[in-house]
């Protein structure tokens, strides 16, 4: 018998608690399958000892009611059940003149009973001692012994029965119990027990901890994303304890993900986003308290690896566009005012239709940037029409319920990505200044510039511009033809190309500010060569002034690109449909 020492279920108490498993046999006798009982001593060697005579006290009394229940003549061996005694006679007195056969059931009970008997604790210790004997005077010694107490409690067992060896190793086990527990008292050094570690909690109850702790500091699509990794580890090794985890499984877990037939993750994602939630998660376990073993992250000394080819077949490549592509775009049915394909928000809201791409072309924003512009996020300052990008309504609006629409929260990459620049004068051209005006005439500040943009009420995830994303990214890859690879976000890279060869052609621009026009805090690797390295003055001041970086927009240029007729000439062709 193991003793097994919990802490207080509530942690009300710094007493140890012994937790007592009932034996399948005895759960209709017992009534349940766990009993736990407190030592009443916040020492763990007295606990230890105080619970073995606990456990010891309970096992003789289910013994003793099990036999009340049994008392009826012993029929043919049992394996299991309440009739566990049965072949223990009532009396110790009468011994039966035939040996029994033994079977598991009732080995236990044999060493149940032995366990049961505080006043004959005693315990021969020389038996349990192999010290100046020989393996048969050891052997023989335990044999004896146990026949001798099977003897006792009225239970003869025959020197041939195949199932001795068995009996023999059970009672030398509880012999040793007996002895360890008997010097735990006598003396603190003396007890030696398996002492279990406090259970913890599954891997399922990590859950609602964990989107908990990241409420409020994270969007739910982050939060959604980790948790989705959280419930395939839980798929491949089980809702588990947390505890019995380990560095293998996360490998072989790992392992299985690489190499799934359906959507397996890419090198990248094991080595970064997947690792960084699984350790954080363990992490955030231990510290309240669900979980007591090392962080299995902290063994994880390696993560099983692809080849570079295969990993280069299962990214997700995205191309800038040519400028023949831009052509082509500019030229077909995406601008054309009367085109009937259309369908949904992309039918009506003209005016995102028409300046999605040039803005994304011109400054290169990522699409929720461009698609969540309110018409308060633009002013004129020096003559010069400036566009912010930001979270924030501006602090001269008219912050009064009645002035100021309720919209869903807009949100931004990283805290580089706010950001004000002057417009770039090929939008100018194309009567975008006008655009802003009539919106900031027409509708009071905090206005969606792009009214189809808005997220639709209710639904599970709103995003900013997911119908004007959608919509454009079937049509250049699959009307247009262009393929996998190419979207809104193709607007962004061909611009970071346009930034390096206006940089190359006049000159290298000031320190952080082709970082600063495309919302990045820091160059690509690849671009160290040609973009000025900043220091730490980056982190003090409020950056550039936008008025003064005008002349390094205008460098960016698209001179071989044909744009579409200014806005209010294109918006002239609409015949016999509304429009926003």
């Amino acid at each position: 018998m193991s003793v097994k020492l919990i802490p207080h279920p509530g942690g009300r108490s710094r007493h140890w608690y012994v937790d007592i498993s009932v034996p399948a046999a005895l759960h209709d006798i017992v009534g349940t399958g766990r009993i736990r009982r407190s030592t009443h001593t916040p020492d763990r060697v007295r606990a230890l000892a105080e619970g073995a005579r606990i456990e010891a006290q309970l096992r003789a009394e289910w013994a003793a009611r099990a036999g009340n229940e049994t008392r009826t003549p012993a029929g043919p061996p049992l394996g299991d059940g309440p009739h566990v005694l049965n072949r223990l006679p009532s009396s110790p007195d009468r011994i039966p003149a035939q040996p029994v056969a033994l079977f598991p059931a009732l080995i236990w009970g044999i060493c149940a009973m032995r366990m049961a008997q505080p006043g004959k604790r005693e315990v021969d210790v020389r038996t349990l001692s192999r010290e100046d004997r020989t393996q048969d005077q050891y052997h023989d010694g335990l044999l004896n012994r146990a026949l001798g107490y099977a003897k006792d409690v009225a239970c003869l067992i025959a020197p041939d029965d195949p199932l001795l060896p068995d009996c023999v190793l059970a009672f030398a086990e509880t012999e040793r119990t007996n002895h360890d527990a008997i010097s735990a008292i006598g003396n603190r050094n003396g007890a030696r027990f398996d002492a279990t570690e406090p259970p913890c909690a599954l891997l399922s109850a990590m859950i609602p901890v964990y989107q908990d702790y990241k409420s409020g500091s994270v969007d739910a699509r982050s939060v959604s994303k980790a948790v989705s990794v959280w419930n395939r580890l839980m798929a491949f090794v089980g809702d588990v304890p947390l505890g019995e985890v380990t560095a293998h499984d996360i490998y072989r877990f790992l392992d299985d993900r690489l190499h799934a037939e359906n959507r397996p993750w890419s090198q990248t994602y094991v080595d970064g986003f997947a690792q960084r939630t699984l350790r954080e998660m363990f992490a955030l376990a231990r510290t309240h308290g669900h979980m007591h073993a090392d962080n299995p992250l902290n063994h994880l000394e390696t993560t099983p690896k692809i080849s570079k080819r295969e990993e280069k077949a299962r990214k997700r490549p995205r191309f800038p566009y040519t400028v023949a592509q831009l052509n082509t775009l500019f030229a077909s049915d995406w601008y054309d005012p009367n085109a009937t394909q259309w369908r949904g928000k992309m039918a009506t809201d003209l005016a995102l239709r028409y300046w999605g791409p040039p803005i994304s072309l011109c400054h290169g924003p990522r699409v929720r940037e461009m698609t969540q512009l309110l018409n308060s996020d633009f002013m004129v300052c020096e003559n010069v029409l400036l566009m912010t990008i930001q979270l924030e309504l501006m602090a001269s609006d008219d912050a009064t319920p009645e002035s100021i629409p309720q919209l869903p929260e807009r949100k931004l990459k990283s805290e580089s990505a706010r950001r004000t620049l002057p417009v770039h004068p090929q939008l100018l051209a194309l009567g975008f200044a006008d655009f802003v005006r009539d919106s900031q005439a027409k509708h009071p500040p905090g206005t969606p510039l792009f009214p189809s943009a808005v997220p639709d009420e209710g639904g599970k995830a709103p995003l900013w511009g997911r119908a004007y994303e959608e919509a454009f990214l079937r049509f250049v890859r699959d009307w247009l033809g262009f393929g996998p690879g190419y979207g809104n976000h193709s607007f962004r890279h061909l611009f970071e190309d346009r930034v390096r060869d206006a940089q190359v052609i006049n000159g290298t621009w000031p320190a952080g500010l082709g970082e600063f026009l495309s919302g990045r805090r820091l160059p690509r690797d690849a671009d160290k060569g040609i973009f000025r390295q900043q220091s730490s003055a980056i982190d003090y001041g409020n950056g550039f002034i936008a008025a003064h970086v005008q002349r390094f927009i205008a460098q960016i240029d698209f001179a071989e690109v044909v744009f579409p007729p200014a806005y209010r000439e294109w918006l002239a062709c609409r015949t016999g449909r509304s429009h926003q």
